[in-house]
C-alpha cells in the first residue's frame, strides 16, 4: 500500500511536469524539425537572388584616382565597380568614409543619388527568378519589421509579389543589396526564437527561460524513469501476492 502510495505521488508530479513542460517539449520538436528539413542556403534566400557584377565597360573615361581624392578628403577606402542606372551599365566609384558609404560617377566623380526608379531596376537585376513582379518599394527611416537590423537605416525595401513573398533590402546610397527575406526565412525566424525561447532579441541561447526550461524537463524525465521502475516491480510482486 505504501508503496502505491509513493507511486501515486510520483504520478502527480510527473502529470504536472508533463502538463508545464511536456508543450514545450512538442515546440522544440516541431522547430528543430523545421530547422533541419529546410538548408540554410535556401532559408538565406541565395536562390532569390543573383550576382550582377560587371566588368567595367572598355570605352569609359575613369576619372584618375587623385582627383577623386581631391574632391573627397575624407575617402578611406575606393572600389571601382558598376551599377545598371538608367537602363545601362555605369562605372561608379564606391566611396567609403567618415560620412558613410556613396557612389559617385567614376566619368565626372558627380554624386550620384539614387531614387525610387533606381532601386526598382537595381532589385530587379538583384532578383534572380523569372517575371520579377514588384509589388511595393518602400522607403524605411524608422519602424523597421522585426526582420530587419534597426542599424540599416535608412534603407530601401523592395517587396515582390511571388510565392515567397520576397523582400529585398537595397542601401539607399550605393543601392548594394544588403538584406533579402522570405517567407521561409521568417518561418526560420519564428521557429529559432521559440526554440531558444528568446522572444525579443532572438539571438541569446542562454536566457533564463531556456534554462529553467531544461531543467524541468530534466526533471520531468527523471519522475518517468522513477514510474517506471515502480511499474516494473509492481508488475513483478502481483503475480506472488495473488498467491
Amino acid at each position: 500500500m505504501a508503496q502505491h502510495q509513493r507511486s501515486s505521488q510520483w504520478r502527480v508530479w510527473h502529470r504536472w511536469l508533463s502538463l508545464i513542460f511536456g508543450v514545450q517539449m512538442v515546440i522544440w520538436t516541431i522547430s528543430g524539425a523545421y530547422m533541419v528539413f529546410f538548408q540554410l542556403d535556401f532559408i538565406h534566400g541565395d536562390h532569390l537572388v543573383q550576382d550582377t557584377s560587371a566588368a567595367v565597360p572598355a570605352d569609359t573615361q575613369v576619372a584618375p584616382l587623385d582627383q577623386l581624392l581631391e574632391r573627397y578628403p575624407h575617402t578611406q577606402t575606393v572600389a571601382l565597380e558598376t551599377r545598371w542606372l538608367n537602363n545601362q551599365l555605369t562605372a561608379v566609384y564606391e566611396l567609403d568614409g567618415h560620412q558613410g558609404q556613396t557612389i559617385v560617377s567614376a566619368e565626372t566623380l558627380a554624386p550620384i543619388t539614387l531614387e525610387e526608379h533606381h532601386i526598382r531596376e537595381l532589385a530587379n537585376r538583384y532578383y534572380a527568378l523569372e517575371a520579377p513582379t514588384i509589388d511595393s518599394v518602400v522607403y524605411l527611416t524608422e519602424n523597421p519589421p522585426t526582420e530587419l537590423n534597426p542599424a540599416l537605416l535608412p534603407i530601401w525595401q523592395v517587396n515582390y509579389d511571388d510565392f515567397g513573398n520576397t523582400s529585398l533590402y537595397l542601401s539607399e546610397t550605393t543601392g548594394d543589396m544588403l538584406v533579402k527575406r522570405h517567407t521561409f526565412w521568417r518561418g526560420f525566424d519564428i521557429m529559432w526564437m521559440t526554440h531558444i525561447m528568446d522572444y525579443s532579441d532572438r539571438v541569446d541561447i542562454e536566457t533564463w527561460w531556456l534554462k529553467v526550461f531544461i531543467i524541468g524537463t530534466f526533471i520531468l524525465m527523471i519522475t518517468g524513469a522513477v514510474l517506471l521502475v515502480y511499474t516494473i516491480s509492481f508488475k513483478k510482486k502481483k503475480p506472488g501476492g495473488a498467491q
